[in-house]
């Protein structure tokens, strides 16, 4: 249901993405990815979220491409990679330079969804994402913490404003 709302409200390049997955067909691909983690101890368990990325991007589309294929072709070890960068630059900084680790993986998922036979491309930047956060920060202090309810929508607008089809 999440994720059926985001698509729903999401626009890129002015094409509205619609979202045909089922919680039936989740829930079958859960089961099935529980007992592969079972059988194998556990291991399994670390590709279950490339697993389910794969799953939500080919069940997306836009109005123009019903019906053509969409997929996510990244892999579990350039994720690892990537986030293990991530968390050691945001710890050597102190947490600094999470608006960077965040856009750097960010953009490595966009960078491997293709959406209606499109790939899509992202053009964010940390320096930017860092003073929205200020602004946000402050504007969830000035208002006791109200505003942070709106932080997860405010940086979801901000990933898709910065995404495109190439």
């Amino acid at each position: 249901m999440v994720h059926d709302w985001e698509t729903k409200h999401t626009v890129i390049n002015g094409e509205r993405l619609h979202f045909d997955g089922t919680a039936i067909g989740l829930f079958g691909n859960w089961i099935k990815w529980f007992l592969l983690t079972v059988i194998t101890c556990g291991i399994y368990g670390f590709w279950v979220g490339i697993k389910l990325k794969k799953w939500k991007v080919a069940h997306t589309y836009t109005d123009s491409g019903r019906g053509m294929t969409s997929y996510f072709d990244g892999g579990l070890l350039q994720l690892i990679g990537y986030h293990i960068l991530g968390c050691l630059v945001t710890f050597c900084t102190c947490g600094i330079c999470l608006p960077w680790a965040y856009t750097m993986v960010y953009n490595w998922e966009i960078k491997h969804t293709v959406i209606n036979g499109r790939r899509m491309q992202f053009d964010g930047t940390a320096v930017e994402l860092f003073g929205n956060w200020i602004k946000w920060f402050l504007l969830t202090l000035i208002t006791f913490g109200i505003y942070g309810f709106w932080l997860g929508i405010k940086l979801l607008k901000w990933k898709v404003k910065h995404t495109y089809f190439v």
